[in-house]
């Protein structure tokens, strides 16, 4: 039993460090997209709304990774925080000449996630593991 105890502390200790790696390399990636976005920006003198939205996303990944770093889990509204803001993209990237009708799917399937994250919150608050916290409470202001 000794030897099984090590051998899953190793792997754990592996999976670990391999997922830190990751999340680093997915920060990395995002700041070097951001980056690419700018000097893009720079080169073309022209802010499109489709480049601040991207920069949106960016920005939404590496506060995704910032989180897991601060808390060792990620919460499940950050996704779909970005999949709102990669849904506002496409309706904005597709401009005036698209059906009708894909406009109303995206902007009901912008809805649904909307409806999604409110649900996801509102649970989150009313919880068992939140019940079983102590309520806080911030200092009175100093007057």
């Amino acid at each position: 039993m000794q030897q099984e105890q090590r051998i899953n502390a190793l792997l754990s200790t592996l999976f670990r460090f391999t997922e830190k790696l990751v999340l680093t390399g997915v920060g990395a990636l995002a700041l070097m997209g951001i980056l690419q976005l700018v000097w893009s920006i720079a080169a073309h003198r022209e802010v499109r709304l489709e480049d601040l939205l991207l920069m949106f996303i960016y920005i939404e990944i590496m506060a995704m990774t910032h989180v897991y770093f601060v808390r060792h889990a990620v919460p499940f509204t950050y996704p779909m925080f970005i999949a709102v803001t990669a849904l506002s993209r496409l309706i904005v990237l597709q401009g005036k000449n698209i059906a009708p009708e894909n406009l109303l799917y995206e902007g009901g399937a912008i809805l649904l996630v909307s409806i999604a994250i409110l649900i996801v919150r509102y649970s989150q608050r009313y919880s068992i593991d939140a019940a079983t916290e102590p309520p806080h409470h911030d200092p009175p202001e100093q007057r």
